[in-house]
């Protein structure tokens, strides 16, 4: 995970190289797109998940590691994530991995990625599960409006969103909620604190990450 947060801080302050020319014409600003060109984040923080029963409820801790980033090329959008959970306590679930292949198309006001959510526990039966998941996006005017089905690799179940200047909230069903807020650092580093609670029949689950987020400076993308 060190590695990563050394290679996120390269990315962030790497910058395109721009010719430029005397007396020129400054080249036209492409339209904003409902996403940046491309991203890189690192989060930790903790999740705890289990189930409720009459005589109570169960409830496991797990240390969270995660990386997550999204290349735009052109309309076609790549997004991809890998999630490593770490049990904090003897005797329960043993650790596992999350990865996320998405693909999809962004526009100027929408966005839709979608694929596999490949989930591998070392203690579960079977040790692989395969999930589809889907995230859309669509702007409307300075306000991102947002939906998913099994987004943040795979953990959240469904959700309904909007999002205002790096502020986001959003209803998790059937009954839950999600939250983020990303803080500017730089033009190219942002600092984003994430979490979310819900209970899905007699599962619930709850997570805290706090990350890094960088992507590199371009004409026409909105912070």
């Amino acid at each position: 995970m060190r590695s990563l947060l050394f290679a996120l801080l390269a990315f962030s302050i790497a910058e395109p190289a721009h010719a430029q020319w005397e007396g020129a014409d400054p080249p036209p600003t492409p339209p904003a797109r409902a996403l940046p060109g491309s991203q890189l984040r690192v989060d930790l923080g903790a999740l705890t998940g289990g189930y409720t029963h009459g005589g109570g409820a169960s409830m496991e801790p797990f240390a969270a590691q995660a990386a997550s980033g999204h290349l735009l090329l052109e309309g076609l959008t790549l997004d991809g994530g890998v999630l490593s959970l770490v049990p904090l306590q003897r005797g329960g679930a043993g650790a596992s991995l999350t990865l996320t292949a998405r693909v999809g198309y962004t526009g100027e006001r929408w966005s839709l990625v979608g694929g596999p959510v490949l989930g591998i526990a070392y203690s579960a039966r079977p040790v692989l599960q395969v999930l589809p998941s889907v995230k859309a996006l669509y702007r409307v005017g300075p306000v991102d409006l947002h939906a998913g089905l099994l987004d943040l690799h795979g953990l959240v179940p469904a959700h309904l969103g909007a999002s205002w200047k790096g502020l986001g909230l959003a209803y998790v069903l059937p009954l839950g909620a999600r939250a983020w807020a990303s803080l500017p650092l730089t033009s190219t580093l942002s600092l984003r604190v994430e979490g979310f609670a819900f209970r899905l029949a007699s599962a619930q689950s709850a997570m805290l990450t706090v990350g890094l987020t960088a992507r590199p400076s371009s004409p026409g993308t909105r912070p």
